[in-house]
């Protein structure tokens, strides 16, 4: 897959929602990228040396996963927490927040 820049992204119009990203903000709109651009900009954000949840921090869970877990933690994943970052969700004390931060910690779902 041949790669475009970065700013050529910027001049179609897909960076538009903030994140974090290695402590660099970056943008992007995620839901209306083609599969192909959704790829492109997975290949973008990489996690840091490993793919430890608690390394990753400022990732959306969404990034986190398609990256560094297989693709079935999404049949269990609670889906209001995949455009969250992986420090919110640690935090977040309710059931369903403290079954996805574990369910991104399991070993069965690692790539």
């Amino acid at each position: 897959m041949l790669q475009k820049p970065l700013a050529s992204l910027l001049t179609m119009g897909l960076l538009v929602q903030p994140i974090a990203a290695h402590s660099q903000a970056l943008t992007y709109n995620y839901s209306n990228a083609s599969l192909s651009q959704q790829s492109l900009l997975i290949s973008q954000f990489r996690p840091g040396a490993n793919c430890e949840a608690n390394d990753n921090l400022s990732l959306f869970a969404e990034t986190f996963i398609s990256v560094c877990r297989k693709a079935s933690i999404r049949r269990e994943f609670p889906s209001e927490f995949l455009n969250s970052y992986l420090e919110d969700i640690k935090k977040n004390k309710s059931a369903s927040g403290k079954k996805a931060w574990k369910l991104l910690n399991d070993n069965r779902f690692k790539k």
